[in-house]
């Protein structure tokens, strides 16, 4: 797990110019070198998607708390993923990225929960697509749903 340490480390070495900002040439800088070519436009808009700190005057810059904020929130989603892509594993026994009819009603049932061939059906026809459930289908249910199956 990234510490605060490591955190303001790595913001301090995109601060360039060293004024405790990133503003969009930085940032631009650092996800050229990821590979990522984005346009000034689109720096200003992730930017603007952060989350926002009162004593930012610059709109165009990211202070260090949005960074630190921004990057901890992340770190929770990618653990969050890893614990969904861990359970989607175990209804896809198979391994083929898939829950099908059968692999669901059988985890169900393991679970001791019984459920009729047109509540499966439901539950997939709700969660999936053309019968069966990919993990993305699955993610996008978990993370966007109050809804448990």
């Amino acid at each position: 797990e990234t510490t605060d340490t490591e955190i303001h480390e790595l913001f301090q070495l995109m601060d360039v110019n060293k004024d405790q900002k990133l503003a969009p040439k930085e940032l631009d800088c650092v996800l050229r070198a990821l590979g990522i070519n984005a346009t000034e436009a689109d720096l200003i808009e992730f930017i603007g998607e952060l989350p926002t700190v009162e004593e930012s005057n610059d709109k165009d810059c990211v202070t260090y708390e949005q960074f630190a904020e921004s990057i901890k929130k992340n770190m929770a989603l990618t653990n969050e993923t890893d614990s969904l892509q861990v359970t989607f594993n175990a209804f896809d026994h198979a391994g083929d990225g898939f829950i099908d009819p059968d692999k669901l009603k059988s985890v169900l049932s393991n679970l001791g929960l019984q459920f009729q061939d047109t509540d499966i059906q439901n539950i997939l026809h709700q969660v999936g697509s053309e019968g069966r459930i990919s993990f993305d289908d699955f993610q996008r249910f978990m993370l966007n749903s109050d809804d448990i199956i």
